[in-house]
């Protein structure tokens, strides 16, 4: 019995050390009093009693997660220059602009149940890397994916001339999608081959405000672990999104206007070699507009690139 207090001693600080930013100590007090109303003698059914306070007081302390994670939440809108808002009950927190708004899905005691994303016009999509953050209470990265979706509408003109401009970038995302696919429906490549000789190398779909990714190259060191020079096994769902070297893909604003796509290009699903080559109908005033805006490619870090390999890929792209 007397661990048993011990362990109640020990559930009280802990109570008073949750509550005491949020909920004045005698308002705790005179909760714990309200659970030990009933004063009973140390014997059989008296165990019982404790048991059932000290239950009582473990769902106390984690109701106490509910606000904190809210309260935290609606601090990370406003660095980010966004907006915030609760449900009724409190259980979900919205962080809104403009263009898109964050759904973070809450139990009553505060366990967090989902993150979804949606972007003007559509419908909230569930996001794991958001929720993996926010689980393991990593606010520092939840932050950067919310930097990245504001500054994915970092573009010029009103909100009707950005959802096009997203259009346009959502269009060239699913040919790039599929011209991968096309490439392992033809070929079955592993992830190896994909990064080195797949039509667009190794592609991780856009998610959050992480932009899509292409990895086009990895080196034999890159795939020791540094420090312990244990072998990097790849397969489909070890593929870390920094390994080697990539580009992003997005679309930004430019002083000339250009002839963007806002439906994909590719026709059909299959291929037209054995190299995975899709087919692309023409662009025509039925599937694209005139935007100030420009596909690109980014690069983590600047790289240097020769003369000659400039004018060839200006050959390519005029």
């Amino acid at each position: 019995e007397a661990e048993k207090l011990n362990k109640m001693s020990s559930l009280l600080e802990r109570l008073h050390a949750k509550f005491n930013q949020n909920r004045p100590w005698t308002e705790t007090m005179k909760l714990v009093r309200q659970v030990m109303e009933k004063r009973v003698v140390m014997n059989s059914g008296g165990h019982q009693h404790l048991v059932s306070c000290l239950e009582t007081l473990q769902k106390a302390l984690k109701v106490s997660s509910l606000p904190a994670m809210t309260d935290r939440l609606e601090s990370i809108a406003r660095q980010n220059g966004l907006g915030s808002h609760l449900s009724a009950n409190g259980t979900e927190c919205y962080i809104t602009s403009d263009m898109f708004y964050v759904e973070v899905q809450l139990d009553p005691t505060g366990l967090l149940c989902d993150v979804k994303v949606a972007h003007h016009g559509e419908n909230p999509v569930s996001c794991p890397e958001l929720v993996q953050h926010l689980r393991e209470k990593n606010f520092d990265e939840f932050s950067k994916h919310l930097r990245g979706l504001v500054n994915l509408y970092k573009l010029p003109g009103d909100n009707k001339l950005k959802t096009k401009m997203y259009l346009a970038l959502q269009s060239l995302e699913l040919d790039l999608s599929k011209m991968a696919g096309m490439y392992w429906q033809a070929t079955n490549a592993n992830p190896l081959d994909k990064i080195l000789h797949g039509s667009v190398g190794y592609l991780t779909p856009r998610s959050g405000g992480l932009l899509m990714n292409l990895k086009y190259y990895v080196s034999p060191y890159d795939l020791f672990e540094e420090g312990t020079g244990a072998p990097i096994v790849l397969h489909e769902n070890n593929v870390p999104r920094a390994l080697g070297m990539n580009v992003s893909v997005t679309v930004e604003g430019t002083m000339a206007m250009y002839k963007l796509p806002i439906a994909p290009l590719i026709m059909g699903s299959h291929p037209v070699d054995s190299k995975g080559t899709p087919s692309f109908s023409s662009i025509t005033s039925a599937n694209s507009v005139d935007l100030p805006a420009c596909f690109f490619l980014k690069f983590p870090r600047p790289i240097p690139v020769s003369r000659a390999f400039i004018q060839k890929l200006q050959g390519c792209t005029g």
